[in-house]
């Protein structure tokens, strides 16, 4: 992202809505002949005028676009891909209400889509993501290490708990445990997850992760530097931890999922660490070309502060499941 070519690259901001009908499909356009990647499907938007605010760009576009007003919009994920001729900052808001029917007004398809069935429609590569992260929950709760808070009920119990309060992502991390004791604890936590309807990862190597039957794999930093290419199918996630530029850059370039950034404010388990702060965080995620879950001292009540900032998520230990 610091090369020369990155640095001459035209850059746009670009918005756009996420709508979604009763069923809970999603509405995909067609870009005209003519324009930029055309034939592929993409969600409803254009580019953000210089000056203008990125709702009033949505909901200028909407209306430009589909012939709709935007009721109700709220921020849902932001981030940011580099194409051989332009690098595109996309900002995506979840359209809750609006009035109207969508139509083409400018000539292009519409179609509504089941989200499973995205990924067979030609698509932008900086929407790819995107697709992914429709079903993704917002929380992403991370397991305490059994090692240092007690026996593997420690864990399920915690577990339970985040169930409970609706959370569905969740990574089990046990590096104090030896490869036998963490087969041991996936396989009771697993069961217990997908009781619950949840997902999980499993933060160690990808083939650990396919033998417990994890629904993906989380990267730590050390495993992320090694990797030069996606571990695992589009069939399963993978996921990374993060804390700077050049992590993100890696991450973006073997096609993980989502990442966690972390430290963005204090922690107990890390007492004095530099953090990024919010603002920090925000600056990074202005580079993440993938979905950014805020990590170190988030509480659900962060959400919010999270996805002004560009970021998708929170994820954390103590606090995630908080009432």
């Amino acid at each position: 992202m610091n090369s020369g070519a990155a640095a001459t690259r035209a850059r746009i901001e670009v918005v756009a809505g996420v709508l979604r009908d009763g069923l809970g499909r999603v509405l995909l356009a067609q870009r005209p002949a003519g324009k930029h990647l055309a034939g592929s499907w993409e969600f409803p938007g254009g580019k953000r005028e210089p000056g203008e605010r990125d709702l009033s760009a949505l909901e200028r576009e909407l209306a430009e676009e589909l012939g709709i007003v935007v009721e109700s919009a709220r921020p849902w994920l932001a981030l940011t891909h580099a194409y051989p001729e332009l690098t595109v900052r996309l900002k995506l808001f979840e359209v809750d209400a609006w009035q109207g029917e969508p139509r083409g007004h400018e000539g292009q398809a519409l179609r509504w889509v089941e989200p499973d069935c995205m990924n067979e429609l030609p698509m932008p590569a900086a929407d790819r993501p995107i697709v992914r992260a429709l079903d993704l929950d917002p929380r992403y709760a991370i397991s305490p290490d059994p090692g240092k808070r007690g026996t593997f009920d420690t864990v399920l119990d915690w577990a339970r708990r985040c169930l409970d309060h609706g959370i569905r992502l969740f990574q089990l991390r046990a590096p104090s445990l030896d490869q036998a004791a963490v087969r041991e604890l996936a396989g009771a936590f697993g069961r217990l997850i997908r009781a619950g309807n949840g997902r999980w990862l499993l933060n160690a190597s990808a083939g650990l992760a396919i033998e417990t039957g994890a629904d993906g794999v989380h990267l730590n930093a050390r495993r992320l530097r090694q990797c030069r290419q996606r571990p695992l199918t589009d069939r399963l996630l993978v996921a990374a931890s993060c804390h700077d530029e050049h992590e993100l850059a890696i991450a973006g370039a073997i096609g993980v999922d989502f990442v966690t950034l972390s430290p963005v404010a204090a922690t107990a388990s890390h007492p004095g660490a530099e953090t990024l702060g919010w603002d920090g965080f925000g600056r990074l995620c202005e580079l993440a070309p993938v979905p950014v879950y805020a990590l170190g001292g988030m509480a659900p009540d962060d959400l919010g502060r999270s996805r002004a900032r560009g970021g998708f998520g929170v994820a954390g230990i103590r606090h995630i499941a908080a009432s």
